[in-house]
């Protein structure tokens, strides 16, 4: 399948000139002043703009536009809107800081980097594969969101594109699958995986895909781009539901795509525009506001994981416990490596199974309690949630239980509501979840 994307070689190229580096996060300091930023827009929230006059018009249609306005965000929102111009440059920028620094440096003329934002991270996810991916193709895709999981099947069985299944932790699997099925076209895959926390090798993952032509889809929900900088370790496309962290505040649903500029700019802007998946102009405001203090809330929650992980290891009500900050973690020193923290989602089992959990979930759908039974993350208020009956659910259960996700695992994302506060709550949670009626 080598030469199946006409743009790869200039992509290549471009991803190991200003792409890959060895500094694998931007420095904390820089990235909170990007989040900040100034000139916040006004909210256009208007469908239709005019233009200066027939010329304009025409020159947006063929995509030019004055200097740092992207063609059509003054065109149709659909197309595109200031709003959400504003978003993707943002995001751009918090991903992307090193690529923009060495082409200024090299006085590159030509864009490496395009991006869109959605109306959701399943638009994401759904759009860019079906803007590159035939009937015939493989896809390669690790243990990953539920509804992730269904739309690959929905592929495989409505459009014949096979659909491989991998532990994407072990590499040696992940280069077998290419030796075996050159249609591979793609490898989608989350790191932490959502919901075991298990931690994939960007890098050197990346080069199995780089040798095979193939694509690298990274969805770093996760993290954020204050955690993790996946094209700095060799991705070709980064994927976020900015419903989670860079939202954090449970206000609005929204994803975003990066990758290569001519991919996105072509195949990819046809299928964006056709398809429809654009947010609307008070969504892209309010992601861009929520983003302002991105950096400082996700070190918090991330500060406050870290120690209730460690508190939630050594409690006689926990069978076992997955989080990347601990040593415990199969995959600690790689997450050490690749990112810039632990996060701040937790997953673990529950002594008693799934009865246990059930009672201990029950116990946080309370109102009086100081976190939420839900299905979301990244918020600053806490949620908990049982993944294989909520998140999860749609996935076959013997996939589902080869993958870990038990009926006795729980999924946690902390917020800011501070360490005490949670470890009591969970501590007389845990311990409710054990008694007999």
């Amino acid at each position: 399948m080598k030469g199946r994307f006409e743009w790869w070689q200039n992509w290549f190229e471009k991803k190991q000139k200003y792409a890959r580096t060895d500094q694998k996060q931007m420095d904390e300091d820089r990235f909170n002043t990007v989040c900040v930023g100034t000139g916040l827009p006004n909210i256009h929230q208007k469908s239709t703009f005019n233009f200066k006059d027939v010329q304009d018009g025409a020159d947006r249609f063929l995509g030019m536009s004055p200097s740092g306005e992207k063609p059509f965000a003054r065109v149709y929102t659909r197309l595109g809107n200031p709003n959400t111009e504003y978003l993707e440059k943002k995001i751009f920028q918090l991903e992307c800081s090193h690529i923009i620094d060495k082409a200024l440096e090299a006085d590159e003329p030509d864009p490496t980097i395009g991006a869109f934002v959605f109306a959701s991270g399943m638009a994401a996810i759904t759009t860019t594969l079906m803007g590159f991916i035939r009937p015939g193709d493989g896809l390669v895709v690790g243990n990953v969101y539920g509804c992730t999981d269904s739309f690959v099947r929905y592929l495989q069985d409505r459009f014949g594109v096979h659909v491989y299944f991998a532990d994407t932790t072990k590499t040696e699997v992940i280069k077998s699958l290419f030796e075996e099925h050159p249609e591979i076209v793609a490898v989608l895959l989350e790191t932490p995986a959502n919901p075991t926390l298990e931690i994939s090798d960007i890098e050197a993952i990346s080069k199995i895909t780089e040798a095979n032509e193939a694509l690298l889809m990274i969805d770093n929900t996760f993290c954020s781009p204050f955690l993790q900088q996946p094209f700095r370790l060799g991705a070709d496309i980064v994927i976020h539901s900015m419903t989670k962290y860079i939202n954090g505040h449970s206000a609005s649903i929204a994803g975003v795509a990066l990758g290569p500029y001519e991919y996105f700019s072509g195949d990819l802007f046809m299928a964006y525009k056709d398809f429809g998946p654009t947010p609307s102009p008070f969504d892209s405001w309010l992601n861009s506001f929520s983003l302002q203090d991105l950096g400082l809330r996700v070190k918090a929650q991330t500060e406050t994981a870290k120690k209730l992980a460690a508190f939630l290891e050594n409690h006689p009500m926990i069978d076992h416990i997955y989080f990347p900050g601990l040593k415990s973690h199969p995959q600690h020193e790689l997450a050490k490596k690749q990112m810039r923290e632990p996060g701040a989602m937790i997953a673990f089992e529950l002594k008693g199974g799934f009865d246990a959990g059930v009672k201990l979930m029950n116990y946080f759908a309370g109102h009086d309690t100081p976190m939420e039974l839900a299905v979301s993350l990244g918020s600053v208020i806490t949620y908990i949630e049982h993944p294989a009956s909520m998140t999860h659910g749609g996935i076959p259960e013997e996939d589902r239980l080869e993958r870990g996700i038990t009926d006795s695992l729980v999924r946690l994302s902390v917020g800011a509501e501070g360490f005490t506060t949670l470890r009591d709550a969970l501590d007389v949670g845990l311990r409710l979840a054990q008694t007999k009626n």
